[in-house]
């Protein structure tokens, strides 16, 4: 496990594209098999990744309530890194099970695609991060 907080959050999110690609590769039909890991409690793949959910909700309550008692709590743009990624993970979880043909049809008659929509969301947000870059850079430049 890596030694830093950075570090470590980089590591959960690249497991969680692990993860995503393993869930999305298996497919529903793997999802009632047997599995032999003890955290299926002798179910079915279903039962184990279930778990794991349950498994992570725990935890998150677990450092959540250590945080506040600790009154350790975050600071304004933690907060707002936080929030964002929560909002980004419900947005990536609203495009999983489309398929690539679904991707590209209209969210409703005469709207965006699906994709077109995705798109935009990582245009505003990579035009959001670039004005922050070029404020900043100004701001140092005048002092």
């Amino acid at each position: 496990m890596p030694e830093t907080v950075r570090d470590t959050i980089h590591e959960l999110l690249d497991q969680t594209r692990a993860t995503i690609d393993a869930l999305l590769d298996a497919g529903d039909p793997e999802l009632p098999t047997p599995s032999s890991h003890v955290c299926a409690q002798g179910r079915d793949v279903w039962a184990l990744i279930t778990n794991d959910i349950d498994h992570e909700i725990i935890h998150h309550g677990q450092v959540a309530e250590a945080r506040y008692e600790a009154r350790i709590p975050p600071s304004p743009s933690a907060r707002l890194a936080a929030e964002w990624l929560e909002k980004r993970a419900r947005f990536i979880g609203s495009l999983v099970g489309l398929t690539d043909d679904q991707f590209n049809q209209e969210t409703a008659p005469g709207g965006w695609t699906y994709r077109q929509v995705a798109s935009h969301v990582l245009l505003v947000e990579r035009d959001s991060l670039n004005t922050m870059a070029s404020d900043r850079a100004a701001r140092e430049g005048a002092n």
